[in-house]
């Protein structure tokens, strides 16, 4: 008797254990939902990626999993997440990029492959969680001496491209490793990200103006910018103008607002560096004395490719993807500068710098598009133009005309990745071309 009361006890208590959570499943899957929905929402505004496509993509993983009520309201510093149905809603809130370290090549390449994922159903939320988890966790893959070899590189590859003398060169080198090992050790203080701006290019200038009094003959800005080429805030204006494109004036807007303030504070520091060993007077007339010949530009771009690829920790199999799109942006505007002058030749590389590249993702299972955009953003130099016109300003040497023409190259870039998307879909995506089979979607 006593085996009998106690077996019917077992069985109602493991009942009870079996079905009571059963009635809170759909609340704690759909509270996961919201939760991984938020965090991806974070992780891809911290990536770069545009307004309209993080809300393009938290709702199409919503409705993969079920949960077609959710309602999605993305900014570049928050995002909200609703979901109403009946008399039951939810509401989740998460801080957006501005509160959260950045990320590299390869943690980009990750979330926006979870994201890809979970748009066609194949990932859960648990799992998703799990993996960003995990990718905030990717240490760098070739450490503190990687880092500083691959800045190194980067800046080299930009100043070839800017054709300098030999011994502008090795002044940009040595410029560039101080701001590496400065970058190093900011990277482990983060309320360092503010000020560093300023501090860098204070430092980097006030070493120039100091070289100026002792015979140095060479144009500062030409020198300057490329060791600041991470400072320079070309894809947050680009991408501002994306989302003004596509209607998202507040996030657009306030995007802008942030790449011009960068541009600022670097204009800022540059002006005090001048200031500090120097009558303030920016030089950009100057003239190089001895030029490296023609075709030294085009082993820049695989400098440049290659030290990026170090320096952000890309995983292997981009590289060679980065470099074709890289050379398929400076190819594009190289050659339209043949025929056209002015900040109009970057439409053309932006144009098919998008089109190489999104046919690498979907057609080749490449890396994602932004991975392979941003060297070709960085080529496409609208963020070096800004500075030369915010510094031209301050230092009183120019009225607000170049301004205007970087409007235009910014205008130019999103107006040519725009074009690119659409000629992409309407002519190479196989569901409209036939004849472009090559691998399914």
């Amino acid at each position: 008797m006593a085996d009998r009361e106690w077996f019917l006890r077992f069985r109602w208590c493991g009942y009870f254990r079996a079905v009571v959570p059963t009635s809170n499943d759909p609340q704690r899957e759909r509270a996961t939902l919201l939760r991984f929905l938020g965090r991806l929402g974070q992780a891809e505004l911290n990536a770069g990626n545009a307004v309209p496509l993080v809300e393009r993509d938290l709702a199409m993983i919503a409705r993969a999993n079920g949960e077609p009520d959710v309602q999605v309201f993305v900014l570049p510093t928050v995002l909200f997440l609703k979901w109403e149905s009946g008399e039951e809603y939810q509401v989740d809130m998460t801080h957006g990029a501005y509160r959260v370290a950045s990320l590299r090549f390869d943690q980009i390449e990750e979330v926006l492959t979870i994201a890809r994922s979970a748009r066609k159903g194949e990932l859960r939320p648990t799992e998703g969680l799990a993996r960003i988890d995990a990718m905030w966790r990717t240490p760098h893959y070739y450490g503190d001496v990687g880092y500083v070899c691959g800045y190194l590189m980067t800046t080299i590859g930009v100043a070839l491209m800017l054709r300098p003398s030999l011994k502008a060169l090795l002044i940009t080198a040595l410029m560039a490793f101080v701001c590496a090992l400065i970058l190093v050790a900011a990277r482990r203080r983060p309320s360092w990200t503010v000020v560093l701006p300023v501090v860098v290019s204070f430092l980097l200038s006030a070493g120039v103006a100091l070289g100026q009094r002792y015979g140095l003959d060479e144009p500062p800005l030409t020198i300057l910018i490329p060791p600041l080429i991470t400072f320079l805030p070309g894809t947050v204006l680009t991408v501002s103008v994306i989302e003004l494109a596509y209607n998202s004036i507040i996030s657009g807007a306030s995007r802008m607002v942030a790449g011009f303030t960068r541009l600022v504070l670097l204009a800022f520091g540059i002006i005090g560096g001048f200031n500090a060993f120097d009558d303030g007077r920016v030089d950009q007339a100057a003239q190089h004395t001895e030029r490296l010949p023609y075709y030294w530009p085009w082993i820049g771009v695989i400098v440049f490719t290659l030290g990026l690829h170090i320096y952000q920790s890309s995983k292997r199999r981009s590289f060679i993807f980065m470099l074709i799109t890289a050379y398929v942006a400076y190819s594009a505007q190289t050659l339209s500068g043949l025929f056209i002058n002015g900040a109009s030749t970057v439409f053309f590389g932006a144009a098919l710098m998008t089109i190489a590249a999104l046919v690498i993702e979907f057609r080749f299972q490449g890396p994602p598009a932004i991975v392979t955009f941003l060297p070709g953003f960085w080529l496409l130099t609208p963020g070096a133009f800004g500075l030369m016109s915010v510094t031209g300003i301050a230092a009183g040497l120019d009225t607000g005309g170049d301004v205007l023409d970087l409007l235009f190259a910014l205008s130019g870039i999103a107006t040519g990745c725009l074009i690119g998307a659409f000629v992409y879909n309407a002519v190479l995506h196989p569901r409209d071309a036939g004849w472009w089979r090559v691998q399914d979607t």
